[in-house]
């Protein structure tokens, strides 16, 4: 699912650019909707014509004027992609791929990718809101998902509006938004990608930001885009955003899935339940080791098995926008708590961003994610290939000490070995042994830090400080370890830093656990800390 919201589609050469990447994704065999929105330029020709631009909370006040200039708008932007995808490859391209010898360049497209349209989207007039009519501007219902995923199968890209169709055979005017949120949600789809503005995106050090979050046009100092938002983490920004705003909690509950601390129905979790302590907030958003109150919509379960999951939400109440939040960040983070895996927010503006983020492993945007796209986990067996390589440079320098393959497969089933797992790909790994002398357990609480390795391109990220913030809480926590000790040749300096003590020269150096023995000649310098 891939949304092009209006302030981006009225740039005829960015919608250019993505609906290029767009083709390229569909020839790699992605199952692809398209919702393009035209919110911009249906306020240009609404203006033109002498119309009233009117929104209140997000949602455009459509007239007749306005209806008239959004089915023009949408309309021009539906046939620009269509004719974008019924180009042909260049000459050059034709001629080195085509087969055999025979036969010249055919004229128009190849006829293989088709850009189809129709009346998928269901939708009700908004009616009066607060005092405000919003006239003929419609609500998302409902997705005919069966037909489009028909379509999909076949291998048409999906060309979705913002234009829904109610049962009385009326055009309504609606939020590209709420048909993307909508659609990926009743598709059950892999992946939700916004192409939006960096202004519009989360920043490590602010809370809220940009000229459309919702209800607000407060402005922060911003410096990074996080690359990477668990769901928890994401929902922690934008209660940290609204709490920020200076506002007064609102008593709308339409918006209760944001609270950790609620469950479905509004009513308050039991005291087991409630949400983690200031204290234990990850600040840099790192992954924690998840939480089932993450998913609090899988629990969902509906009285009705013929309407679909966007329709169960919509009849509980719940609106996806929170006040004073980014709408991109909201609908990301609604969109993954409905079901959706991971959802996206790309800068369009730069070429070949949505293939860079869905082909490289950290990407150029920022993702949101409900599942384990990073963590740190007790190695399994199936890990020792991809350990043994990180491992390999570093033995090989006599950073650490070489081991058989039997010897580290040995360790790993004998739950020695944790590892550090990026998009399913190992970035780091490390070891905790115990020293337990046979015929001594005086030093059974004491562990050894060993084979600590970060990938070269991941050591400047804050992965060694995660993973040995992991270790000493594990070993805490599990291991119910007093102290951690290791042996070193070359990065004393770095453990230092991080709370460990110099005891000296290992070799027969009292200090050092009964159990461990220590590899003579090597040289190796003992750093001990107390948990």
């Amino acid at each position: 699912m891939v949304l092009i919201p209006g302030d981006v589609s009225k740039s005829r050469e960015t919608l250019e650019n993505i609906v290029r990447d767009v083709a390229l994704l569909h020839d790699l065999g992605v199952r692809i909707v398209l919702v393009v929105g035209a919110s911009d330029q249906v306020s240009e020709l609404t203006r033109i014509r002498g119309g009233e631009v009117t929104f209140v909370d997000d949602y455009r006040v459509t007239d007749d004027v306005a209806l008239q200039a959004a089915m023009e708008a949408n309309g021009r932007n539906q046939v620009f992609v269509q004719a974008l995808m019924s180009r042909a490859p260049t000459v050059n391209i034709t001629r080195r791929h085509r087969d055999g010898d025979g036969g010249g360049e055919r004229e128009g497209g190849s006829g293989n990718m088709v850009a189809t349209s129709g009346n998928y989207i269901f939708a009700k007039r908004m009616g009066t809101v607060r005092g405000t009519d919003f006239q003929l501007t419609g609500e998302v219902t409902r997705v005919d998902a069966d037909s489009i995923h028909r379509r999909l199968a076949q291998g048409d890209i999906v060309l979705l509006t913002s234009l829904g169709f109610n049962a009385a055979g009326e055009v309504l005017n609606c939020q590209c938004f709420d048909v993307a949120l909508a659609t990926a949600i009743d598709l059950k789809a892999d992946k939700l990608i916004v192409m939006t503005d960096p202004s519009h995106m989360p920043y490590n050090n602010g809370s809220s930001s940009s000229s459309r979050s919702s209800s607000s046009s407060k402005k922060v100092e911003r410096t990074a885009v996080p690359r990477f938002l668990p769901l928890r983490a994401a929902e922690g920004y934008l209660a940290d955003a609204y709490s920020a705003s200076g506002a007064a909690e609102s008593q709308d509950a339409s918006w209760r899935w944001l609270h950790l601390n609620y469950s479905m129905d509004g009513s308050k979790k039991n005291e087991a339940d409630e949400d983690v302590s200031s204290d234990e907030k990850d600040d840099d958003y790192r992954y924690d080791g998840g939480d089932e109150r993450e998913h609090l919509f899988d629990s969902m379960r509906g009285v009705n098995a013929h309407i679909s999951r966007f329709e169960e939400l919509m009849e509980r109440g719940l609106s996806w926008r929170v006040p004073y939040c980014p709408q991109e960040l909201c609908l990301a983070t609604f969109a993954c708590k409905a079901g959706v895996r991971r959802a996206h927010l790309i800068d369009p503006t730069i070429s070949g961003s949505l293939l860079a983020e869905l082909y490289t492993r950290d990407g150029i945007g920022c993702m949101v994610a409900r599942d384990r796209y990073e963590g740190t986990r007790l190695a399994k067996l199936t890990d020792w290939e991809a350990i043994k390589r990180i491992l390999a440079p570093l033995a090989a320098s006599g950073t650490v000490l070489e081991r058989s393959d039997d010897e580290l497969i040995d360790e790993i089933q004998k739950g020695y070995f944790h590892v550090t797992e990026r998009d399913g790909n190992v970035i780091a790994c490390c070891a905790l042994k115990p020293c337990v002398d046979a015929d001594d357990s005086s030093d059974d609480s004491a562990y050894e830090v060993a084979a600590f390795a970060v990938t070269p391109e991941y050591r400047r990220g804050g992965r060694g400080d995660a993973l040995l913030e992991y270790a000493e809480n594990y070993a805490i926590e599990v291991l119910e370890a007093t102290r951690l000790f290791l042996l070193t040749t070359r990065t004393a300096d770095w453990f230092v830093h991080r709370g460990f003590e110099h005891r000296g020269v290992a070799e027969d150096n009292p200090e050092l656990p009964r159990g461990k023995r220590v590899l003579r000649g090597r040289g190796s310098v003992l750093f001990i800390k107390s948990l």
